[in-house]
């Protein structure tokens, strides 16, 4: 495999030959680059995206685990989750994974008195029931802690999701579920 400096040592003498007059600036910008993108990093994961840990585990006093899940735009949806679920330790965010809720064409529609209208998950507070086979999938049962005429609501895996909260990638849920069993985390919160 090349490495970057092994490339731009091999494209500059290339472009130096090739140029015409009035080009070598704008080759050089080419180069430039891609010396500045073979060089940025990569963007840095949450300390708790593989799973738990023992260390992770460990909570110190008045720590506790939470659950919150937000919608990324009001408006929009994206095919890879218009919703972000954030699990934290205090205020330290250990792993957040993409997820969708309501359909493409329902972003906007009631969320709280239209049960079966395929809107998404009403804001507010849910009783978060342990991890369990569901067919082929897991079910994590999701329990509206205020009045509302929807039910039959979960966190599982598919896409789009109808009311419920989705996690598109099967490997993100499982990751969840072993959060929840490892932590014994029972609440939602739906913040947007």
């Amino acid at each position: 495999m090349i490495r970057p400096l092994q490339a731009l040592a091999i494209t500059v003498p290339l472009l130096m030959l090739s140029c015409e007059a009035g080009q070598s600036a704008k080759q050089i910008r080419v180069v430039e680059t891609i010396e500045s993108v073979a060089f940025q990093t990569p963007p840095t994961q949450a300390p708790g995206q593989q799973g738990p840990s023992p260390a992770l585990l460990q909570v110190r006093q008045g720590e506790s685990f939470s659950l919150k899940a937000r919608r990324n735009d009001p408006k929009g949806f994206t095919p890879s989750g218009s919703w972000t679920l954030e699990l934290f330790k205090g205020e330290q965010l250990l792993a957040e994974w993409p997820a969708v809720s309501g359909y493409n064409s329902k972003q906007t529609a009631d969320r709280l008195w239209s049960p079966g209208n395929g809107a998404p998950l009403p804001i507010g507070t849910y009783e978060l029931g342990q991890p369990e086979p569901w067919g082929t999938d897991l079910w994590l049962n999701l329990e509206p802690q205020f009045e509302t005429d929807r039910s039959g609501l979960g966190i599982h895996n598919c896409n789009p999701g109808s009311g419920c909260l989705c996690l598109p990638n099967r490997k993100d849920l499982e990751t969840l579920a072993d959060w929840v069993q490892a932590t014994g985390i029972r609440k939602l919160t739906i913040i947007d």
